[in-house]
């Protein structure tokens, strides 16, 4: 009893002091098509791939499980390594929300078990 106490008193001081680590907001909805349009006349596509798959040393991969939305904007607006600079100014943040969504729509691969060809072997 007086154990569970003290857990919860710690959690609680822990959540007050910002110490505590809080759960990622949820990404905002946008639209796919348009996400997709901008991916490719914006130039991502060009370090990412056109499905955002990663081309080795130009740029990681982002999808189909892209970073955090808060880190993917972060990126876009203050990046690290040798990637432009996306202001609002160049990319809105609807736009961004956009392209997010178009990340998050690329499907998983495949297991090679569910591949008929790749399964014989």
């Amino acid at each position: 009893m007086q154990r569970s106490i003290i857990l919860s008193a710690a959690l609680a001081v822990l959540s007050l002091t910002g110490t505590a680590q809080a759960q990622p907001a949820a990404a905002p909805a946008g639209n796919v098509a348009h996400g997709k349009t901008l991916f490719t006349s914006t130039g991502c596509y060009q370090c990412h791939g056109y499905q955002g798959q990663g081309l080795g040393t130009t740029g990681p991969k982002l999808a189909p499980t892209p970073m955090p939305y808060e880190a993917f904007i972060r990126q876009l607006r203050k990046p690290r390594d040798a990637m432009p600079l996306y202001t609002s100014k160049v990319m809105s943040d609807g736009d961004v929300q956009d392209i997010y969504a178009y990340m998050l729509s690329m499907p998983k691969a495949k297991a090679a078990a569910d591949i008929p060809l790749l399964s014989r072997f």
